[in-house]
């Protein structure tokens, strides 16, 4: 009974103060910062797993964005690269630029995997470098393992700044 209990003091000051705790399968608790799911508890073991969570900055090529929770913003574009005719044109119409909502209605759809919708420059096909308006498509993204790349859907590999 009392190393029962002694370990459970010990494990209360090693994560402190801000700490719920889970006690069936399933449920999360926060730990560090950090979101960790139970993923058994029994015999006195609590095996946790980190939640993976979109929220930071992503980069590709050519420009990066910021996640918070089911929004991202374009933070940052390089120009100095060569950037497409209808991308440019969009920057130049005001379409798409740093501070430009991207990404919206981010929600889990299952382990390492999110879906939701991605803003998309609309053109003519008589005239594809002229856009003309903006829409918003669907789409998904599954995270790495190790939660340092988003692959969407279609083959688009976003890494973790």
């Amino acid at each position: 009974m009392k190393k029962k209990l002694l370990m459970g003091l010990v494990l209360l000051i090693a994560v402190g103060r801000s700490a719920v705790f889970a006690q069936r399968a399933g449920e999360t608790l926060q730990v560090g910062g950090q979101t960790y799911r139970v993923e058994s508890n029994s015999n006195g073991r609590l095996v946790l797993q980190l939640v993976p969570s979109l929220d930071g900055v992503w980069a590709i090529d050519s420009f990066e964005i910021a996640i918070s929770g089911s929004n991202a913003t374009v933070t940052y574009i390089n120009t100095t690269i060569n950037l497409t005719p209808k991308t440019r044109d969009a920057m130049n119409k005001g379409y798409f630029n740093v501070g430009t909502q991207y990404l919206r209605n981010l929600r889990s759809t299952g382990n390492l995997t999110w879906s939701g919708e991605y803003l998309s420059l609309f053109s003519y096909s008589n005239n594809p470098n002229v856009v003309t308006d903006i829409r918003w498509n669907n789409f998904t993204f599954t995270m790495s393992p190790d939660g340092q790349t988003l692959t969407e859907n279609d083959g688009t590999v976003w890494k973790r700044k």
